[in-house]
């Protein structure tokens, strides 16, 4: 048995505990990487599923079609703005006086940006004239802050 955590177990404990993330950051970048990449093929599809059916075009198609584009949205916006968090995020370690790599502080964001990218593709599938990209970067940067802060505090707790 390996140290891996499975896919929907990342994805519910991303929603709801921090204790977790440092874990996943330890897993190294290919696998926050594959895990960001089958959170926006998940929430593509779903996405297209229920645009389809809202829109009575039950075409298997334009179905896949669509599934390729909100997957390769919602993907190339994820990279880009946990990129911002994380760069911003880096300011803030300095203020924590933490020493963080940024590619492990660039996997903390991505496994963070789940429920922020859960709450943007729903509010962008009800109402899709608005983009929401500056709540989601607001809100993984301060669940970003709120799991280093948490880290730190372990830290200490550990070392005292």
């Amino acid at each position: 048995m390996t140290n891996k955590t499975i896919f929907f177990i990342k994805l519910i404990t991303s929603i709801y505990d921090i204790k977790v993330f440092s874990k996943y950051a330890k897993e190294g970048i290919l696998r926050s990487i594959s895990y960001a990449i089958l959170l926006s093929l998940l929430l593509g599809g779903l996405k297209s599923v229920f645009v389809q059916y809202k829109t009575y075009n039950l075409d298997a198609i334009s179905l896949v079609h669509q599934m390729v584009s909100y997957f390769a949205i919602i993907l190339f916006n994820l990279f880009f703005n946990s990129l911002i968090v994380a760069i911003v995020s880096r300011l803030f370690t300095v203020f924590l006086r933490m020493v963080v790599k940024y590619i492990a502080l660039y996997s903390l964001t991505l496994y963070a940006a789940t429920l922020p990218l859960i709450i943007q593709t729903i509010l962008e599938t009800v109402n899709p004239n608005i983009s929401f990209d500056a709540m989601f970067i607001v809100g993984t940067l301060t669940y970003v802050i709120l799991i280093l802060k948490y880290i730190k505090d372990e830290i200490i707790r550990n070392y005292t």
